[in-house]
């Protein structure tokens, strides 16, 4: 493998959905602006232009159907909101409060998910864009909403054909970066067995990427189980989604083991030799990765089972010893046989990408539309959010409020071309969350500063005709990153900006200094007006912390149900996992606000690191059933199971207080060594742990 495909950074910068997402829309732009060009002249097709890059806004991977209706919805907004300030743009006294307007429902919109962001821009981005057209008439205010909604429609037209023409390729990519995704989450993983790092950190690390992880899998589910048995390729690609999560399952049950392993000092090889595994299967799923965007039939490298092997020799080596104690024992064993389940799986996933049988029978008889999200327009899930106790409404009326004094600000400066810039600036930095505005400001801040000097050399030597490259050039960056890197996006997009600002009035000199400072103004403003009626995150980590609790409930309810179908059973580790991954992106968030309101962040993580450990035993015991079925000792362990998953369910729920340990509540069936005497009672210790955990959070963030 060449080095730089070695490099997992490099390649998820330069490989992706978001590459090939950028190109298309750049070449739609561009398809556009020609052909408009060409019909009604170079200036007079220029609103077409800006048409297209408001339809592009929400062109984001999905599947065709879903594509065509939020592009459809997402241009309505972007056309209510262009003819709206069209209409009105030469009454300053109706302008100022109209932008207020279309910025309250444009935050407002944000309340049906973080998908709905797209929808959000489009009210506010092209809104912007039509400020910076030349002073006309009524009538001349028409033509050019036509001109633009035939340019938005046109893009639409074109997008879609791309989409459809490209459906295949790009559901490989999708497969392709939820592999890479996993690869990533494989190498923080094989942290845990180095001893010299803190446990803590480690299991912070991988808490995080686990949520990057849950974000890529919510992903490739819209994508790639949409009519997943449409055809072979489409099933083989729906089949790496289950696969894989398998293989977490696999790979979270054998962390239970992890204290009992680092306090053995005869299990130090092993360990070395566990992470040296881990990461040559990361390398492994990274190869396996670029394979599957080449190859109908991908492969593992042919050494990959050369770690693993290694592994098992020194397992083999320490059990034959006789130095463990029966606990460091039976931690060398479970531990080995979950990585090694985990290997297997990773296996199977190569299999299920080239044998159609392998893949039906890893979906089987699961409902796989189950699990996608779908996209709802209905107006009560908005309504929900029209008190000022709703962080929506909270947050829309910061933006609205932001916007109304951009705007009051631009009016008293007395310039043409201030306006647009300063709410272009306040419309892409303001959200939410605190931190994010205030990561989101500095990255502007520096990428204008670049993007403008970019653009000041390509109108100082480039021809008119070469500008529109540019423009689609900064427009391909903006939607490739704007996920990814906003730094990098912001370029693009100051990029952008500035040549559409420029192509609309040739003759209009390029004001670089002066967008520069326009940059800082929106950006003072945007951190200002960040502070007014500002929602903090320890308002909202409370409820995430209960709902973490509850799905962990769930999952223990249908995990440790013997009669639970795989269906059941996938959709409660799909919430658990999502529940995780809300309250570390909680924590997250908290971390990037003042520090006078971090209200039981360090708590939080404990809470976080608790819950991750209680799914992973809840895992542990799932597995260690299936593999006791049929023993000798079966008929012992079921009822022992049963009256395990009554006392957790009910303690999760907060429906009883904890039994006492040496109770007859706490066991069922004799007491005997070994797996009914320890995986039972580790389980319910690591319960009770999380609930020490929850009420020591509560109590942080409770304090004022």
């Amino acid at each position: 493998m060449r080095q730089w495909l070695r490099s997992p950074t490099l390649l998820k910068l330069l490989v992706g959905q978001h590459i090939l997402n950028g190109i298309s829309v750049a070449a739609g732009v561009m398809a556009v602006s020609l052909i408009s060009s060409a019909l009604f002249g170079f200036a007079a097709g220029q609103p077409a232009t800006l048409g297209a890059i408001s339809a592009s806004i929400s062109d984001q991977p999905a599947p065709l159907r879903r594509k065509a209706l939020l592009m459809a919805v997402g241009f309505g907004i972007a056309i209510f909101s262009t003819l709206s300030i069209q209409l009105i743009a030469g009454f300053p006294w109706a302008l100022i409060p109209a932008i207020a307007v279309i910025a309250f429902l444009a935050g407002l919109v944000t309340g049906y998910g973080r998908w709905a962001l797209a929808l959000s821009m489009q009210a506010l981005v092209p809104m912007v864009f039509v400020l910076g057209l030349p002073p006309t008439s009524f009538a001349g205010a028409l033509r050019n909403e036509a001109v633009l909604i035939g340019g938005g429609l046109a893009y639409i037209a074109i997008a879609l054909l791309l989409t459809a023409i490209t459906d295949a390729g790009g559901r490989r990519m999708m497969a392709s970066e939820a592999l890479r995704e996993f690869s990533a989450y494989l190498r923080r993983v094989a942290a845990f067995y180095n001893p010299t790092i803190d446990l803590p950190e480690v299991y912070g690390a991988v808490i995080r990427q686990q949520a990057a992880l849950s974000d890529q899998m919510q992903a490739a589910r819209t994508l790639l189980l949409e009519r997943p048995r449409a055809s072979r390729e489409r099933l083989r690609l729906a089949a790496t989604i289950g696969i894989l999560l398998d293989t977490l399952d696999a790979l979270v049950a054998a962390h239970i083991e992890l204290a009992e392993l680092r306090a053995t000092p005869a299990t130090a090889t092993l360990m070395a030799r566990i992470a040296v595994t881990l990461r040559a299967a990361s390398l492994d799923l990274q190869h396996l990765s670029l394979e599957l965007l080449s190859n109908e039939a991908p492969s593992l490298p042919p050494d990959h089972t050369l770690a693993a092997d290694a592994l098992k020799r020194e397992a083999e080596n320490l059990v034959r010893s006789g130095e463990l104690s029966p606990e460091a024992l039976a931690a060398v064993q479970a531990t080995a046989l979950r990585i090694g389940d985990a290997l297997g799986h990773i296996r199977r996933l190569e299999q299920a990408l080239s044998d159609d049988e392998v893949a039906s029978a890893s979906i089987g008889d699961i409902d796989l539309a189950a699990f996608r999200a779908r996209a709802s327009f209905n107006p009560k899930l908005l309504t929900v959010h029209l008190t000022p106790n709703s962080p929506v409404f909270r947050f829309a009326a910061r933006l609205a409020l932001a916007m109304t004094a951009g705007a009051l600000v631009a009016h008293s400066m007395s310039s043409e071309g201030h306006g647009n810039w300063i709410l272009l600036t306040i419309a892409v930095i303001m959200r939410a969350s605190y931190g994010l505005t205030r990561e989101r400001r500095d990255d502007r801040v520096i990428g204008t500063l670049i993007g403008c000097l970019i653009a000041a050399a390509a109108l100082a030597t480039l021809p008119i005709g070469a500008l529109i490259a540019v423009q689609a050039l900064g427009l391909a960056i903006v939607h490739g990153f704007a996920r990814l890197r906003y730094r990098i996006a912001s370029v693009g997009a100051s990029i952008t900006a500035l040549m559409s600002l420029h192509l609309i009035d040739p003759t209009h000199s390029l004001p670089t200094l002066t967008r520069i400072a326009d940059t800082l103004v929106g950006a003072a403003l945007a951190q200002l007006f960040s502070h007014v009626l500002p929602r903090w995150e320890f308002n909202e980590a409370p409820r995430l912390a209960q709902r973490l609790q509850s799905d962990i409930a769930a999952f223990a309810k249908v995990a440790l149900d013997e009669r639970a179908s795989r269906q059941d059973y996938r959709m409660a580790r799909k919430s658990m996992i999502e529940a995780i991954a809300a309250l570390s992106d909680s924590a997250g968030r908290m971390g990037g606000e003042p520090q006078a309101v971090h209200r039981g962040l360090d708590e939080m993580a404990a809470m976080l690191i608790a819950g991750y450990v209680l799914a992973a035993h809840i895992s542990a015991t799932r597995l260690f059933m299936r593999e006791r079925r049929g023993g000798d000792d079966f008929q012992t362990i079921g009822p022992r199971l049963q009256a395990t998953r009554e006392w957790l369910i009910g303690l999760l729920s907060d429906k009883q207080a904890p039994p006492d340990p040496a109770g007859p509540a706490y066991f069922s069936g004799p007491a005997t060594i070994g797996a009914l005497g320890t995986e039972f009672q580790r389980l319910r210790k690591a319960a009770l742990a999380l609930i020490a955990a929850a009420a020591v959070y509560r109590h942080a963030a409770a304090e004022t």
